[in-house]
């Protein structure tokens, strides 16, 4: 019993505004607004509960694998009269590695992700309006790097959201997106654009999300070596069901996407898939909720990958069901997220048991 206590304890948070582990466990749907998803649309601080703090970790990695990122990262976030301003330190923007298309490069040490990240929020109200928006800075450099190793990174963008009543609105850019190696390629970006749209009638929330992302691969000489390419669209629906600060909500999205490298190699990947995600978040008691969330691509599952030697092609794709719970206690204002998430084959083990953990301190 003691143990299952010191388990409860540790996958924690009651308030409907938590961490990213919350939206690990819902499953990334995308009406979720959290103090995560602010990442997506500055705006969305407007919509929660007060001021607050939030601590982040998970699973480190180089390459942030899904929404979420597997990094250690902070927020605090202050009012200032009608204003609020935001300060995050940490932050990998949603697979930075892959938004800045870096991922593709032909070169291993340039597909880095940012390095000490920090972005400053500032946001204010009109009328019935809320605007924000988010700064974007990382700069790294290594003056002692070896020949063929990581010299340089640096990455600025820029995200303005705005929300009202029944829709929101977000745009982020990319505005610089370089990394480079001692004595060897440079990797560049030349264009970054991801706008999303949203509109909520009733129980319905309607969102589309259009990305087209161009970078380039140099040489030390300056001679172009390889162009990347990525392009995406996003259409969804969520029907989310809310009574006793309980939700039930299940959500179906088409996605499109293709990302291609051309230079030495060329590679390229399409794909067309129809994720479906239902999840169900519930207040067991005043100090604790419970939440998890069940997705798979279904039905629509299309993927051509040339990126691997040899190339591979799926239409439908192999198994995709996973299974993502998680659970929140709250201490007074203080509030710790957990998640375990488990893929097709169901094992738990040190990955997957709290792959997210939160702490929020709302004041």
């Amino acid at each position: 019993m003691k143990q299952l206590l010191i388990i409860a304890i540790a996958l924690t948070s009651v308030n409907a505004f938590a961490t990213r582990a919350r939206v690990h466990a819902l499953g990334h749907s995308d009406h979720l607004v959290d103090t995560y998803t602010v990442y997506t649309n500055p705006a969305r601080i407007f919509h929660l509960a007060s001021d607050y703090v939030t601590l982040e970790t998970g699973a480190t990695g180089a390459l942030a694998p899904t929404l979420e990122n597997a990094n250690a990262e902070g927020m605090i976030v202050r009012t200032m009269g009608d204003a609020k301003m935001g300060l995050s330190l940490g932050h990998e923007s949603a697979n930075a590695s892959s938004w800045g298309l870096r991922r593709l490069s032909a070169t291993p040490a340039l597909r880095v992700n940012q390095q000490n990240p920090i972005e400053l929020t500032y946001g204010m109200k009109f009328g019935d309006i809320n605007f924000a928006g988010t700064l974007v800075y990382s700069n790294y450099n290594n003056k002692k790097a070896a020949v063929g190793a990581l010299e340089k990174e640096a990455t600025t963008a820029l995200r303005l959201g705005a929300t009202s009543g029944d829709w929101e609105a977000a745009l982020a850019l990319g505005l610089a997106n370089s990394a480079n190696i001692i004595n060897g390629n440079k990797f560049t970006g030349s264009s970054d654009l991801n706008l999303f749209g949203a509109y909520t009638v009733d129980t319905m929330y309607f969102y589309a999300n259009v990305a087209t992302l161009v970078a380039k691969e140099e040489s030390s000489a300056g001679v172009e070596q390889g162009k990347a390419t990525f392009q995406g669209v996003r259409l969804g629906v969520v029907n989310s069901h809310k009574k006793d600060g309980n939700e039930l909500f299940y959500s179906v999205a088409l996605n499109q996407t293709e990302s291609k490298y051309t230079g030495t190699p060329d590679t390229k990947a399409t794909a067309l898939q129809l994720p479906v995600v239902i999840g169900l978040e519930v207040e067991a008691n005043s100090w604790l909720t419970l939440r998890g969330s069940v997705s798979q691509i279904s039905l629509i599952n299309d993927s051509k990958d040339e990126t691997v030697t040899p190339a591979t092609e799926t239409a439908p794709g192999v198994d995709s069901t996973k299974v993502a719970a998680g659970a929140g206690l709250k201490f007074n204002k203080i509030n710790v997220d957990g998640t375990l998430t488990a893929a097709t084959s169901q094992t738990l083990n040190a990955t997957s048991l709290l792959a997210q953990v939160g702490m929020s301190y709302w004041f």
